[in-house]
């Protein structure tokens, strides 16, 4: 497992903003920002980090997520999209697959 997603893990859920410091921001983004695809083991610890209000930092996760090479693993991926905490985020990580499917046939 990369060492920036068990830092990830170990810092769990990312905060609201309301109990978001700068520090603390720039220590989930600069873990996020990565060149290197997940594998779903990786992504399934990750599904469920998901701050309920913190957008800016949701995104670079769901990117990160999206990283997963899904050719041929794609119901696999629908039940780890399944596992994600945050409403919003799980509707727009299934969107985005349907359109990337409907795009590709």
């Amino acid at each position: 497992m990369k060492e920036n997603i068990m830092e990830l893990v170990k810092l769990g859920k990312i905060p609201n903003d309301d109990d978001m410091s700068d520090e603390i921001f720039n220590q989930f983004d600069e873990l996020i920002q990565t060149d290197e695809p997940l594998t779903f083991e990786e992504a399934g610890l990750l599904i469920t980090l998901f701050s309920d209000d913190c957008d800016d930092l949701n995104w670079g996760l769901l990117h990160l997520i999206e990283s997963i090479d899904i050719h041929d693993n794609i119901e696999r991926y629908r039940i780890l999209i399944s596992n994600c905490n945050n409403t919003e985020f799980k509707e727009i990580l299934e969107i985005r697959l349907n359109n990337t499917l409907e795009k590709n046939k």
